[in-house]
């Protein structure tokens, strides 16, 4: 399908050859364009040859020279990203309350949001024209939501509308040149245990490309009305898998595989150093946050310091049971510099999903205005990821309306201590 124009920037290469908003991009060097990644693909070549519909419907032929110092300037209608046709058994939308905004319930499996924003997919919606494109274009690295190498149990799981072979299939995209990186959403009853040694194994052959294997549980909300019985993981589940994967790492020398930060906190375990991580693969993914967020703090303490001594008053750290002992650490590091200061912190627990749930970024407003007791006097200090980027909170607050309804200034810092903000 030809690509819509939705905008031009001033001054740029696409303005000055007489392109428009509203004009459609037919081809490109005699390539077909179907999106901003095909553009971003093809517009790579010193010379562009553009064959362009406009309004009205008449075409024309254009070529661009490329100039290191002047951008092409176009700005590709918006993406419309490819839907998720599975049904799996632990999928947490399926678990979010009805009344929400309508982008929280939207579930793509988009091998192009995969590349470009590291989202999981899980193949099953590729055809052949996907896959001959990913191999021409290098679309790599992918990331896969696998959850098991067994094809009976993964369509159990998954309950796909349209079965397929994923292994045999990243085996044919590995001898292509792509590489993955894996996550596996553990349930226990299902994929757990010998059924995932054996995901293992068969992960560690050297015809598949994965550079990283994520290992999450599932997540359960109190919102799983008319959806299969699925069971948490308990302290000893997560011993045992911890055990399972050291075992596997000890044994065969695959040091790529990083469980969650959660089987750590729910197994009363030390989170592992830095140079367990490496180069955090699996971030994105929650895997090594707490890790990251720890060495981060580190280095941004002096300057985060500076930030508190501005401002007069006391800081009440607010956290999720997730990050409670990390954030226990950290204000308990910074009352040492600023003994003037009173530094409190509470854990919110988050009666919105349940209390299976403990992750920063599900915590909503209505939880901390019923939950926090805010001694006299303090800012309130809350993770920046409890708002998306329209700064909204999965309740439909926004952050001034959040710092109204608790009387107090807030203290935005991201949790990963790149940066912070004061709302004031």
């Amino acid at each position: 399908m030809p690509l819509k124009i939705k905008s031009v920037e001033p001054g740029s290469l696409a303005e000055q050859a007489g392109i428009v908003a509203g004009d459609t991009i037919i081809e490109l060097n005699q390539e077909d364009v179907r999106d901003f990644l095909d553009l971003e693909f093809y517009a790579s070549d010193y010379r562009l040859e553009f064959r362009i519909k406009d309004i009205a419907g008449d075409i024309r032929e254009l070529t661009i020279y490329r100039e290191s110092a002047v951008p092409l300037g176009i700005i590709p209608q918006d993406y419309r990203h490819r839907n998720c046709n599975n049904h799996c058994i632990f999928c947490f939308i399926d678990q979010m309350p009805p009344g929400m905004r309508r982008t929280l319930y939207a579930k793509d499996d988009d091998y192009v949001f995969s590349y470009v924003f590291g989202n999981y997919i899980t193949l099953n919606n590729l055809r052949e024209p996907d896959i001959e494109r990913i191999c021409e274009q290098h679309i790599s690295p992918l990331y896969v939501s696998l959850h098991t190498t067994n094809p009976t149990l993964r369509q159990e799981m998954i309950r796909s509308a349209r079965n397929i072979d994923a292994l045999g299939l990243m085996t044919r995209l590995s001898g292509h040149g792509i590489s993955f990186h894996v996550q596996m959403v553990v349930v226990p009853g299902y994929n757990d245990g010998s059924e995932l040694k054996n995901s293992l194994l068969d992960l560690a052959n050297p015809d598949l490309n994965v550079e990283s294997i994520g290992i999450v549980p599932v997540g359960i909300t109190k919102y799983r009305n008319n959806l299969c019985q699925i069971k948490a993981f308990n302290k000893k589940m997560a011993k045992d898998l911890l055990k399972l994967v050291e075992d596997y790492t000890l044994k065969t020398g695959i040091d790529h595989i990083y469980p969650a930060d959660e089987f750590y906190i729910l197994a009363d375990r030390v989170i592992p150093n830095e140079e367990f991580y490496g180069d955090y693969p699996q971030l994105e993914n929650g895997i090594g946050m707490l890790r990251y967020a720890e060495e981060r703090f580190k280095e941004q303490k002096r300057s985060f310091l500076k930030t508190l001594r501005k401002k007069e008053g006391n800081y009440h750290f607010i956290c999720s049971a997730s990050a409670e002992s990390l954030l226990g650490k950290i204000v308990k590091s910074l009352a040492t510099r600023l003994p003037e200061r009173l530094l409190s912190l509470q854990t919110i627990d988050n009666e919105f999903f349940g209390e299976h749930v403990s992750v920063a970024g599900l915590i909503t407003a209505q939880d901390i205005l019923a939950q926090a007791e805010i001694p006299a006097g303090s800012i309130v200090v809350l993770p920046s990821c409890i708002f998306n980027h329209e700064g909204i909170t999965l309740d439909g607050k926004s952050i001034d309306e959040l710092r109204a309804l608790l009387g107090r200034d807030i203290l935005l810092v991201d949790p990963l201590w790149e940066t912070w903000e004061l709302h004031s």
